[in-house]
């Protein structure tokens, strides 16, 4: 990476990226939009990359308080369309990204990681599929690295428990036939 230009390290890590908005959002168009978002602010707040060596998790982190950001702006103006707080969102269309996402993983896979906390699928994830250090998630999540350990920990655990369940469950039907 020496002699290569901040740009064209962010470049090289824009397949991370959006790997990580498809999985966050669940919508290409969605994902499209956050990287877009991340690599502005990314070019903004460039000064602020301390470790050429750890620009990805640096990038994960941008990317996800970008989210964070326009979520909770998006959540403020469903407010005020909707008619105040209470009124529930209506349920997402399904769309081909979604589709697809979900078939990336075993059902039994996507299952339990979509019964676990988001901070620990986030930090399951990042570990297992980005392959980041637990000091790199530690940065993306804002979190101490004893933190990052023991969602790890515990997503894998809960990870580990959904797949017994539904191996179990699986049994019995596979019994009856």
């Amino acid at each position: 990476m020496p002699g290569r230009s901040f740009v064209e390290r962010l470049v090289a890590e824009l397949p991370a990226l959006f790997r990580m908005a498809r999985k966050m959002t669940r919508s290409e168009t969605d994902a499209e939009d956050l990287v877009q978002s991340t690599v502005v602010r990314a070019m903004e707040k460039r000064g602020d990359l301390r470790d050429e060596e750890r620009m990805r998790a640096w990038l994960f982190q941008v990317q996800r308080t970008v989210l964070l950001n326009g979520v909770r702006g998006a959540a403020r103006r469903f407010e005020v369309i909707q008619g105040g707080k209470g009124a529930e969102a209506p349920e997402p269309s399904e769309d081909l990204e979604e589709e697809i996402l979900r078939r990336s993983f075993d059902d039994r896979v996507t299952h339990a990681l979509d019964g676990m906390p988001p901070e620990w699928k986030e930090a399951l994830l990042l570990r297992e599929v980005e392959e980041l250090s637990y000091e790199e998630i530690a940065s993306v999540q804002g979190s101490p690295v004893g933190t990052v350990r023991s969602r790890l920990a515990r997503a894998r655990a809960a990870l580990f428990e959904g797949l017994s369940e539904a191996n179990r469950a699986r049994g019995v039907h596979h019994g009856k036939m």
